[in-house]
């Protein structure tokens, strides 16, 4: 990664935390551990709700810059849903969401693609309005390259069976839409695990070895992400070294002294 890169990545990323923490407003209930320890909490406020954003406010800039550096066009409409939804389609997707949560009935993502584009042959997609999907469920980043779109979604490193059931379902979804407008679109659509928070295999210590998502295919981890998206070898162990440079450069003591404002009421 060359030093302007870098540079850009740095200020997005310096920009974003210091504009989510500051737009920070604390709106929890009153709870017991108020009584006892109402700073520790609120800071647990602060700290859990950026990490539940880190989608948004770490992994998304960083992926849209890199991208775009590799060439990548950044698509602004995002996948819409059918509405209605055809019922031929629809039924697929209820059977394909099903099949992939059972070892015994597992098919591919490339035959789930098949036979959506077989159940579109035969619907008349003239009237077919197009609304945004569930809040929740929408793609995170949508790239295009060489006429080929990608859809990914960062999720949380720890995802438990009942997550990636949920994830299937919502690639699934993607690819049934996609489809639908567009038979003939040449799409991929992901799951990304920003980084590996073990020592070894991400995937030995997660429900993946159970099915549903195939791994490096339907869902890519750490290096596997990073590298596609950037078009460089150990991509993330430059964001690491990003991250502590920002450190050495005294944005941990900002963020810590932006939280402690937040806190201030309570002191």
């Amino acid at each position: 990664m060359n030093s302007e890169l870098r540079e850009e990545i740095k200020q997005k990323l310096k920009y974003s935390l210091h504009r989510y923490i500051s737009r920070f407003e604390y709106t929890g209930g009153a709870q017991p551990l108020d009584l006892l320890i109402p700073k520790e909490r609120k800071i647990r406020s602060v700290v859990g709700g950026l990490e539940t954003s880190m989608g948004t406010t770490v992994w998304e800039p960083m992926v849209k810059t890199l991208a775009k550096a590799n060439g990548f066009e950044v698509v602004e409409e995002k996948i819409f849903k059918p509405d209605p939804m055809p019922a031929e389609l629809a039924n697929i997707l209820s059977l394909l969401i099903s099949a992939r949560e059972s070892r015994t009935t597992w098919v591919d993502i490339e035959e789930c693609k098949r036979q959506m584009k077989l159940a579109c042959n035969s619907i008349d997609r003239i009237n077919t309005d197009y609304i945004r999907p569930p809040a929740g469920t929408g793609v995170d980043i949508f790239l295009k390259k060489d006429d080929k779109f990608y859809a990914f979604d960062t999720k949380t490193v720890q995802p438990n069976l009942g997550s990636i059931k949920s994830f299937n379902k919502q690639l699934l979804e993607w690819y049934a839409y996609s489809i639908c407008k567009n038979p003939d679109i040449d799409i991929s659509c992901m799951i990304a695990y920003p980084y590996n928070p073990y020592n070894d295999d991400f995937w030995n210590h997660s429900p993946h070895n159970l099915g549903v998502l195939q791994p490096h295919v339907d869902a890519l981890v750490e290096n596997e992400f990073w590298d596609f998206i950037s078009g460089h070898k150990d991509t993330y162990s430059d964001i690491v070294q990003i991250l502590t440079e920002l450190n050495d450069e005294g944005l941990g003591k900002e963020l810590s002294a932006l939280i402690e404002k937040i806190n201030a009421p309570l002191q």
